[in-house]
Protein backbone atom coordinates (compact mmCIF):
# COMPACT_ATOMS: atom_id res chain seq x y z
CA UNK A 1 0.00 0.00 0.00
CA UNK A 2 1.75 3.55 -0.72
CA UNK A 3 1.36 6.02 1.22
CA UNK A 4 -0.15 9.01 0.13
CA UNK A 5 2.28 12.38 -0.50
CA UNK A 6 2.18 15.28 1.07
CA UNK A 7 0.11 17.57 -0.70
CA UNK A 8 1.70 20.95 -2.06
CA UNK A 9 1.15 24.14 -0.74
CA UNK A 10 -1.35 25.99 -1.96
CA UNK A 11 -0.27 29.23 -3.93
CA UNK A 12 1.01 32.56 -2.88
CA UNK A 13 -1.64 35.30 -1.81
CA UNK A 14 -0.72 38.50 -2.97
CA UNK A 15 -0.30 41.01 0.30
CA UNK A 16 -3.60 42.42 1.35
CA UNK A 17 -4.11 45.72 1.06
CA UNK A 18 -6.02 47.57 3.81
CA UNK A 19 -9.20 49.47 2.92
CA UNK A 20 -7.86 52.76 3.99
CA UNK A 21 -4.71 52.05 1.76
CA UNK A 22 -7.70 51.28 -1.62
CA UNK A 23 -9.02 54.41 -1.25
CA UNK A 24 -5.48 56.83 -1.75
CA UNK A 25 -4.93 54.42 -4.92
CA UNK A 26 -5.73 55.78 -8.41
CA UNK A 27 -7.52 53.41 -10.65
CA UNK A 28 -4.30 52.25 -12.72
CA UNK A 29 -3.14 50.90 -9.10
CA UNK A 30 -6.57 49.59 -8.04
CA UNK A 31 -6.91 48.05 -11.85
CA UNK A 32 -3.36 46.26 -11.20
CA UNK A 33 -4.15 45.05 -7.35
CA UNK A 34 -7.57 43.32 -8.99
CA UNK A 35 -5.29 42.04 -11.90
CA UNK A 36 -2.58 40.66 -9.14
CA UNK A 37 -6.23 39.42 -7.23
CA UNK A 38 -7.52 37.48 -10.80
CA UNK A 39 -3.49 35.52 -11.53
CA UNK A 40 -3.73 34.71 -7.68
CA UNK A 41 -7.46 33.11 -8.27
CA UNK A 42 -6.08 31.68 -11.83
CA UNK A 43 -3.00 29.89 -10.04
CA UNK A 44 -5.34 28.29 -7.27
CA UNK A 45 -7.98 27.02 -9.62
CA UNK A 46 -5.52 25.18 -11.67
CA UNK A 47 -3.71 23.87 -8.30
CA UNK A 48 -7.37 22.48 -7.78
CA UNK A 49 -8.14 21.00 -11.06
CA UNK A 50 -6.69 17.39 -10.03
CA UNK A 51 -8.14 17.34 -6.98
CA UNK A 52 -11.62 18.33 -8.84
CA UNK A 53 -11.31 15.85 -11.59
CA UNK A 54 -10.49 13.45 -8.42
CA UNK A 55 -13.71 14.74 -6.53
CA UNK A 56 -16.05 14.22 -9.54
CA UNK A 57 -14.59 10.81 -9.86
CA UNK A 58 -15.28 9.69 -6.30
CA UNK A 59 -19.02 11.21 -6.24
CA UNK A 60 -19.63 9.41 -9.61
CA UNK A 61 -18.39 6.07 -8.18
CA UNK A 62 -20.09 6.49 -5.08
CA UNK A 63 -23.21 6.92 -7.05
CA UNK A 64 -22.68 3.83 -8.60
CA UNK A 65 -22.36 2.13 -5.66
CA UNK A 66 -25.63 3.73 -3.95
CA UNK A 67 -27.19 2.99 -7.21
CA UNK A 68 -26.47 -1.12 -7.02
CA UNK A 69 -27.46 -1.05 -3.19
CA UNK A 70 -31.09 0.55 -4.35
CA UNK A 71 -31.22 -2.04 -6.88
CA UNK A 72 -30.53 -4.89 -4.07
CA UNK A 73 -33.25 -3.40 -1.85
CA UNK A 74 -35.76 -3.50 -4.51
CA UNK A 75 -34.81 -6.74 -5.51
CA UNK A 76 -35.08 -8.08 -1.72
CA UNK A 77 -38.08 -6.57 -1.34
CA UNK A 78 -39.88 -7.99 -4.34
CA UNK A 79 -38.74 -11.28 -3.46
CA UNK A 80 -40.37 -10.79 -0.02
CA UNK A 81 -43.27 -9.75 -1.48
CA UNK A 82 -43.14 -12.96 -3.61
CA UNK A 83 -42.46 -15.53 -0.67
CA UNK A 84 -45.50 -13.85 1.18
CA UNK A 85 -47.82 -14.27 -1.55
CA UNK A 86 -46.97 -17.59 -2.47
CA UNK A 87 -47.25 -18.71 1.49
CA UNK A 88 -51.04 -17.07 1.43
CA UNK A 89 -51.57 -19.28 -1.71
CA UNK A 90 -50.28 -22.39 -0.43
CA UNK A 91 -52.00 -22.09 3.14
CA UNK A 92 -48.62 -21.88 5.33
CA UNK A 93 -49.26 -18.00 5.96
CA UNK A 94 -52.70 -18.54 7.05
CA UNK A 95 -55.34 -15.38 6.86
CA UNK A 96 -55.95 -13.57 9.97
CA UNK A 97 -59.70 -15.33 10.16
CA UNK A 98 -58.12 -18.78 9.88
CA UNK A 99 -55.20 -18.15 12.45
CA UNK A 100 -57.51 -16.54 15.21
CA UNK A 101 -59.72 -20.26 15.07
CA UNK A 102 -56.58 -22.29 14.33
CA UNK A 103 -55.61 -25.14 16.79
CA UNK A 104 -53.00 -25.45 17.62
CA UNK A 105 -52.71 -21.61 17.59
CA UNK A 106 -49.97 -20.42 14.91
CA UNK A 107 -48.82 -17.72 17.72
CA UNK A 108 -48.44 -17.81 21.44
CA UNK A 109 -51.44 -16.78 23.16
CA UNK A 110 -49.40 -14.07 25.53
CA UNK A 111 -47.88 -12.89 22.30
CA UNK A 112 -48.72 -8.72 22.08
CA UNK A 113 -50.44 -8.22 18.68
CA UNK A 114 -47.39 -5.76 18.29
CA UNK A 115 -44.87 -8.60 17.93
CA UNK A 116 -46.99 -10.80 15.29
CA UNK A 117 -45.70 -10.57 11.76
CA UNK A 118 -48.64 -9.93 9.61
CA UNK A 119 -48.96 -9.13 5.67
CA UNK A 120 -51.33 -8.19 3.40
CA UNK A 121 -52.20 -10.85 1.42
CA UNK A 122 -50.71 -9.03 -1.64
CA UNK A 123 -46.79 -8.99 0.15
CA UNK A 124 -46.37 -5.95 1.63
CA UNK A 125 -45.58 -5.81 6.29
CA UNK A 126 -48.34 -4.56 7.94
CA UNK A 127 -48.50 -3.79 11.64
CA UNK A 128 -52.36 -3.71 13.63
CA UNK A 129 -53.95 -0.65 14.72
CA UNK A 130 -53.23 3.27 14.12
CA UNK A 131 -49.53 4.25 13.33
CA UNK A 132 -49.63 6.30 16.39
CA UNK A 133 -50.99 3.46 17.95
CA UNK A 134 -50.18 0.26 17.01
CA UNK A 135 -50.42 -2.98 18.55
CA UNK A 136 -53.87 -3.69 18.49
CA UNK A 137 -57.21 -5.19 16.94
CA UNK A 138 -60.67 -4.01 17.41
CA UNK A 139 -63.56 -6.07 17.63
CA UNK A 140 -67.12 -5.32 18.12
CA UNK A 141 -70.70 -7.12 18.56
CA UNK A 142 -72.30 -4.61 16.26
CA UNK A 143 -73.04 -2.77 19.65
CA UNK A 144 -70.01 -2.22 21.29
CA UNK A 145 -66.07 -2.17 21.08
CA UNK A 146 -63.49 -4.13 22.43
CA UNK A 147 -59.77 -4.15 21.90
CA UNK A 148 -57.17 -7.22 21.74
CA UNK A 149 -53.82 -6.57 22.54
CA UNK A 150 -52.59 -9.95 22.87
CA UNK A 151 -53.18 -13.05 20.01
CA UNK A 152 -55.06 -14.74 23.14
CA UNK A 153 -57.68 -11.80 24.08
CA UNK A 154 -57.66 -11.59 19.94
CA UNK A 155 -58.79 -15.48 19.78
CA UNK A 156 -60.98 -15.44 22.75
CA UNK A 157 -63.19 -12.34 21.36
CA UNK A 158 -63.35 -13.92 17.57
CA UNK A 159 -64.25 -17.65 18.84
CA UNK A 160 -66.84 -15.89 21.20
CA UNK A 161 -68.29 -14.52 17.71
CA UNK A 162 -67.06 -10.82 17.61
CA UNK A 163 -66.29 -9.65 14.97
CA UNK A 164 -62.70 -7.09 13.19
CA UNK A 165 -64.05 -3.70 13.46
CA UNK A 166 -65.86 -1.25 15.02
CA UNK A 167 -69.97 -0.58 14.50
CA UNK A 168 -70.72 -0.01 10.90
CA UNK A 169 -66.82 -0.09 9.85
CA UNK A 170 -66.11 -3.63 9.67
CA UNK A 171 -62.33 -5.14 8.82
CA UNK A 172 -59.17 -5.26 9.99
CA UNK A 173 -56.92 -1.61 10.61
CA UNK A 174 -54.08 -2.02 9.77
CA UNK A 175 -50.65 0.42 8.29
CA UNK A 176 -47.98 -0.59 6.46
CA UNK A 177 -44.92 -1.30 8.47
CA UNK A 178 -42.41 2.24 8.85
CA UNK A 179 -45.08 4.53 7.33
CA UNK A 180 -48.43 6.82 8.64
CA UNK A 181 -50.23 4.56 5.67
CA UNK A 182 -53.28 3.16 7.02
CA UNK A 183 -56.42 1.26 5.91
CA UNK A 184 -59.08 -1.20 6.79
CA UNK A 185 -59.18 -4.53 5.41
CA UNK A 186 -60.99 -7.91 5.75
CA UNK A 187 -59.81 -10.71 7.76
CA UNK A 188 -58.86 -12.47 4.81
CA UNK A 189 -56.84 -10.00 3.40
CA UNK A 190 -54.03 -10.23 6.31
CA UNK A 191 -51.99 -13.32 6.32
CA UNK A 192 -50.07 -14.07 9.61
CA UNK A 193 -46.40 -15.36 10.20
CA UNK A 194 -46.37 -18.15 12.46
CA UNK A 195 -44.24 -18.19 15.19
Amino acid sequence: MSVPSAPPPPPALPERVEPERLREMDGAALEAQEEELRRAERAARAAMAPYDRVLREIRARREEVATERRRRDRAERHASRMAVRAGAASGTMPSLAEALLAEPPPVADDRPLGGVRAHLSTGGEVGFGYPSRPGAISFTDGRQTRSATTWGEARRLYADGWEPGAPGIPGVRVHLAGTLVERVVTAGEVVIAPG
